[in-house]
Parts: structure tokens; sequence; C-alpha cells
């Protein structure tokens, strides 16, 4: 069964990390997320994952440490944390679903997760900024444009 190591990378430097891994002939994955506005950020922040067979003849631990990008193994006790191929299949799997799928489209009915504001259906225009977006909403039969937080949002079922 194949198997992975967890890495621990420096603060938002995880595609460094990648890029200079690979440079030296390991093979390295950060799973990525695209969000608005083509913004691409890590699925996992701070954490790298390197493919277990670049160690089965010649362990050289301290060469992916000195990397740059990488601050060092995350290990339990003495072990190093490993990760098994299946799980990230499944990462993979997701990351290529939601790659390029924007949360809602402009004219998209949407509803409100919570407050007062709850059970009122609401028109998508547009997002502003990276967790706020711009809602049509028909208070007292007079529309008005209101400015909310995404994850407030939901798909009007």
């Amino acid at each position: 069964m194949d198997e992975w190591y967890l890495l621990r990378s420096k603060p938002r430097q995880e595609q460094r990390a990648v890029e200079n891994l690979e440079r030296q002939g390991f093979t390295a994955y950060c799973p990525m997320l695209e969000k608005k506005k083509a913004r691409v950020e890590p699925l996992f922040p701070g954490y790298v994952f390197l493919q277990h067979d670049a160690f089965e003849d010649n362990p050289d631990y301290g060469k992916v440490r000195s990397t740059r990008g990488v601050m060092t193994f995350v290990r339990f006790g003495d072990e190093f944390a490993k990760v098994p191929e299946e799980l990230l299949e499944g990462v993979r799997h997701q990351e290529h679903s939601l790659r390029g799928s924007p949360a809602f489209e402009a004219g998209q009915v949407v509803g409100f997760t919570d407050g007062p504001f709850a059970e009122i259906q609401a028109i998508y225009l547009c997002d502003r900024g990276e967790e706020r977006s711009v809602v049509l909403l028909n208070v007292l039969n007079r529309e008005q444009r209101l400015v909310v937080r995404t994850e407030n949002l939901r798909k009007h079922s």
C-alpha cells in the first residue's frame, strides 16, 4: 500500500515547498482550492504531502527538512505521520470536482442560513470581496441591495 508523509510547510509557502521538493526528484502534493476571482489557496494550509516511495532505498530526511518552504515532518511521538494513498485519491477527486465551480451564479435564487432573513428568498447579484456577496432582497414590495457574508447564503431548494 502506497503511503505519503505529511510535512509542515512554512507559512504560506506550500507551493514553494512542492516546487523545491520536485526539483530534487521527490513527488510532492498540495491540494489546492480555487476561490473566487481565480484566487487559489491550499486546501490544508501549512501542509504538504510527500510520497513515501522516495525513502525506501535511501532515506534522507535532512534533505527534505532543509528544502526551502518546508518546516519539518509531522510526527506522532517517534513515528512519522503517514497518509494512505486511498485518502489522497479522494482528496484529488474532490479537488478536481470543485475546480472552477463558483458557489453562486448571478441571478440565482438563494436563501439565508439563519438570522432575521432566514425565511426570505433573495436574488444573488455578485460577490464583493473574498467573504461577502451582494443580494437583491424584496422587502415590502421594494427591492433592496444587501451586502451579506457569503457563508450565510445557501442555494434555494
